[in-house]
């Protein structure tokens, strides 16, 4: 491996939550012993407020703070991060996260152990403090139709259950896209991240590549850290629909660039029916139906928009 400036660079992106980038790198410095580390906060062109806030971490010698003139979403802010970093490991952590033990060093000691581990996380505990479940499997036309339980008979190894906790590191097909913690060089061979996802799938798609490449993605459970739940893209209301559009403009992009445009149809057609089928509780199920039948245009992203979240 190339000889590095920091052993873990970790990227948080900070969109209008300043308090959480503080609560978190906070968290960070407490919990980290044991490697050298960076912290490089992108913010996706916050309030005015929201950014003298991180003033304070300018200050710090190991913290960076870049200000980005417009919000790029998810995979723009962290792409420019990783532009900024010197490290052997990104640790893309979000900001609404804190650490509850040393758990970039124990993610750095498993992957250095395990080299065919590009990308790895730990357990996850939402806001009130419960345990849930941090992985999935990567979406197919497979999983859609017939379930996780019915391809768990056939596969047990592919689809490990999500009902119990593990005890040792497992291999899962993806993690929860608020703790990735990745592996530089087959990171930067696959080019990182996808910058045509603004927000949403961004997960499944570094994942499916690292695994195209040889590399696995491991759950490590002796890794815990705590996940208050997207606070920066909360929004009042019975259906979030702007963020459900944005959802559905990344997944069927992910399924059209990584399977084809047939595994792209089905789940466009897949959608609108699923979806179809509850126009008549809310009149915003017709508009995202009728959004999905349109192919979820991309011209009509959250990117786009003068007011926007990350």
């Amino acid at each position: 491996m190339n000889s590095r400036k920091y052993q873990v660079a970790v990227i948080l992106v900070n969109y209008n939550s300043s308090q959480y980038t503080l609560d978190c790198v906070r968290s960070i410095q407490a919990q980290t012993h044991s490697v050298r580390y960076q912290i490089i906060i992108t913010d996706n062109n916050s309030r005015p407020e929201e950014k003298s806030k991180l003033n304070e971490l300018l200050r710090l010698p190991n913290v960076q703070v870049i200000f980005n003139p417009e919000n790029l979403g998810f995979s723009g802010a962290n792409m420019i991060g990783v532009k900024s970093a010197d490290a052997d490991y990104y640790y893309f952590l979000n900001n609404d996260c804190i650490l509850l033990n040393d758990c970039i060093s124990i993610l750095y000691d498993f992957m250095v152990s395990h080299p065919e581990a590009a990308n790895a996380s730990g357990e996850m505990f939402i806001a009130d403090g419960t345990y849930e479940y941090n992985f999935r499997y990567f979406p197919s036309i497979a999983l859609k139709l017939l379930g996780s339980g019915t391809l768990r008979l056939f596969q047990p190894q592919a689809f490990p259950s999500r009902h119990i906790r593990f005890q040792q590191p497992t291999a899962v097909d993806l993690v929860n896209g608020s703790s990735m913690f990745i592996r530089a060089i087959p990171f930067e061979k696959i080019k990182g991240f996808d910058t045509r996802y603004f927000l949403y799938c961004e997960e499944e798609d570094i994942a499916l590549r690292l695994r195209r490449e040889g590399f696995s993605t491991y759950l490590v459970p002796a890794a815990k850290y705590q996940h208050f739940v997207s606070r920066s893209t909360q929004q009042e209301g019975p259906i979030n629909l702007p963020f459900l559009k944005e959802f559905y403009i990344s997944f069927l992009y992910y399924f059209g660039k990584n399977y084809g445009p047939f595994h792209r149809l089905f789940i466009q057609l897949f959608y609108v029916i699923k979806i179809g089928r509850k126009v008549f509780s809310n009149l915003d199920y017709c508009r995202l139906a009728w959004f999905i039948l349109r192919g979820a245009p991309e011209k009509e992203s959250l990117r786009y928009r003068s007011v926007h979240k990350a």
